[in-house]
């Protein structure tokens, strides 16, 4: 009994204890807004002044049970009969208790008297049941006057109770309530900032925005609401240098502190250029200046890029790729990163560079540097002979083809194409002695008769000279000559296309002849008259 009445106790009393310190520091909040760290020192005393009690009324009554001796004293002072006849029956029976010449049977005596005594007694009345009652009553009354404000505050109360249990984002209740608002940010130094609050409750035509700098200096600014809708305030803060704590105020109502942190963006300190030519140039790698960037379609260009402070990440930005290369971290070097991308035939017009820092700060304006294409240009192919580009041949002809290709760097392959009639195109490649070269002349004898299937009369041939160059990246590049056309005849019109072109000539003779002696008489006529001229 002793025990459960003590248990009993404690119970109540620890929930009535509870309820009014919680009670009592929900209303302290809601009147003074404590900060967090108030709230924290509250709760731990609450929960101490609850364990004391506890403790003192649960735990030791259990841990340090009454011995016999206290237990027939309590019976004593609950029951006076017994007077002292209980807690000496107790002691004088216990071994070794009555000394040498003393009468047993006035103990024996003493014990059967105790004993017709405590038969009609109920000890469960010797248990106190005052402090228990007390404590009943305690709770229902603390724990009623807090279910009632409880519920009749609704959010308030729920919002002052997740307080008092130490939430950290609930703010106190008012008429107006900041519902969100932008919280803390982090901004490159000089950027603008936009802030921001959601009034719920009573709206207010116009809010407050408090700001603390870092060096103490206070301000406040009128922050007002938003066109499209009415419960949305904001401001927005240009050219902002300093980190600031803020707060937002609307109505009654006032948002969490915040923070604003400015933070210096990492920019491009020093940009070291490398272009690696393709190997087929033999021109190895040089290293060049970012104002002077004409690069050889088919090179790699190598970036080291050092940073005004420490970055996480970068990338160079292609422009007229719409492509981004990753830069990689130079090991033990933070401030240091490289990449490198390949120079393409067309579309690249330039590159930046992109830098991110720890804080997931991004360079801003990068500088743009501009890419000039330089094109490994096609060998240029020239025949040199015949002079004519068309020419009647019989079935058995030769055709001695003179030709002579230049290209940029090499000149690998030269091929004489021809196709008969509107047949498919056909090659037939001229071994080189020299492929390193730069420069090739040199002649074939186009063996007519040689073509398989040979080509009959009437047919017509079309051949030109290929050249390709060595450039096996963005190559190969393939120039051509001009086509000629070769039409087989038989043996009888090649001759009188000979007499005809033989007759042309001599005509040419014979006008050149007489042009000249008409010259021999015009200076005769000039050198006999001079001295009549005199």
């Amino acid at each position: 009994m002793h025990l459960s009445v003590a248990a009993g106790t404690g119970v109540f009393g620890a929930l009535a204890l509870a309820s009014a310190l919680l009670l009592a520091s929900c209303l302290l909040d809601w009147w003074l807004d404590f900060p967090w760290a108030l709230r924290a020192l509250l709760f731990t005393a609450e929960l101490g002044a609850v364990g004391f009690l506890v403790t003192r009324h649960i735990v030791l009554p259990f841990v340090r049970s009454p011995d016999d001796d206290t237990v027939a004293l309590m019976v004593e002072h609950g029951k006076p009969q017994f007077q002292t006849r209980l807690i000496a029956s107790l002691q004088l029976t216990r071994a070794d208790a009555v000394q040498p010449g003393t009468s047993s049977e006035l103990v024996e005596a003493l014990v059967e008297e105790t004993e017709r005594l405590a038969r009609p007694v109920d000890f469960n009345e010797v248990v106190s049941t005052r402090q228990f009652r007390r404590f009943i009553a305690w709770a229902i009354v603390s724990v009623g006057i807090a279910g009632f404000l409880f519920v009749k505050g609704e959010d308030v109360s729920r919002d002052l109770l997740a307080r008092a249990l130490l939430s950290r984002e609930t703010p106190v209740p008012r008429k107006t309530r900041v519902a969100e608002f932008s919280g803390s940010v982090r901004i490159g130094r000089g950027d603008g900032v936009r802030l921001w609050a959601h009034a719920k409750g009573a709206i207010p035509e116009t809010g407050r925005l408090e700001v603390k700098y870092s060096s103490g200096r206070s301000q406040e600014f009128a922050i007002e609401q938003t066109r499209t809708n009415r419960s949305y305030f904001d401001l927005t803060l240009e050219n902002v240098q300093d980190s600031f704590d803020y707060a937002i105020h609307l109505g009654d109502g006032r948002s969490p502190k915040a923070r604003v942190e400015t933070i210096v963006r990492p920019t491009v300190a020093k940009i070291d250029c490398t272009q690696d030519y393709p190997a087929y140039t033999g021109l190895g790698t040089v290293r060049r200046v970012l104002g002077d960037l004409t690069l050889l379609s088919g090179s790699r260009l190598r970036l080291s890029v050092t940073a005004s402070k420490d970055v996480a990440r970068g990338a160079i930005k292609l422009i007229g790729l719409d492509r981004e290369v990753p830069l990689k971290p130079v090991a033990g070097k933070p401030s240091e990163m490289e990449g490198e991308f390949a120079i393409p035939t067309n579309a690249l017009t330039g590159f930046m560079v992109q830098l991110v820092d720890k804080f997931d700060m991004t360079s801003k304006d990068e500088a743009v540097y501009r890419i000039d294409l330089l094109p490994d240009r096609a060998p240029a192919v020239r025949i040199t002979f015949p002079d004519r580009k068309e020419e009647l041949i019989t079935q058995q002809a030769r055709v001695l083809v003179g030709f002579e290709a230049l290209d940029d760097f090499a000149v690998s392959q030269v091929f004489l194409r021809y196709k008969v009639d509107d047949g498919e195109a056909k090659g037939i490649e001229l071994l080189l002695a020299d492929k390193s070269q730069r420069g090739v002349r040199n002649r074939y004898d186009f063996h007519v008769g040689g073509l398989k299937p040979p080509p009959p009369e009437g047919a017509t041939i079309e051949w030109w000279i290929e050249a390709r160059d060595n450039n096996n990246v963005t190559g190969p590049g393939i120039g051509s000559s001009d086509h000629y056309v070769a039409k087989v005849v038989s043996e009888a019109d090649k001759r009188a296309d000979l007499m005809a072109r033989v007759g042309d000539s001599i005509g040419a003779i014979g006008d050149v002849a007489k042009d000249q002696e008409t010259l021999n008489k015009r200076l005769g006529e000039l050198i006999q008259g001079r001295p009549e001229q005199r």
